[in-house]
């Protein structure tokens, strides 16, 4: 069963479609979903960057051999000073990812 049963037609002018049309672009969300959003005064948040996708990507390899260090650790109750210094690197690129983002 269709949730949005209220039909509205209305009319506005160029340059407000025009924004509506570039909000709806930049977010991915169709102008009713946008219309809406702006209504409910609620946040319209754009697409992900390449740039931000390759960050999100490599957050989670690096998160993913963090664990991995971590699984090793716990199952053994002893860590070396090696894993220690790896996962202490791997934290430091996490960093370095967060900083190059801004």
């Amino acid at each position: 069963m269709r949730l949005k049963t209220n039909k509205l037609n209305f009319y506005v002018e160029d340059e407000v479609r025009e924004k509506l049309e570039k909000l709806a672009k930049e977010s991915g969300l169709t102008m009713t979903a946008v219309i809406s959003k702006l209504i409910m005064n609620r946040e319209i948040k754009p697409l992900p960057t390449e740039e931000l996708c390759r960050i999100y990507k490599e957050l989670n390899h690096i998160g993913t051999n963090i664990n991995q260090i971590a699984y090793i650790a716990n199952s053994e109750k002893h860590i070396s000073d090696e894993r220690l210094d790896e996962a202490a690197r791997l934290m430091n690129d996490v960093w370095e990812c967060v900083r190059s983002y801004r």
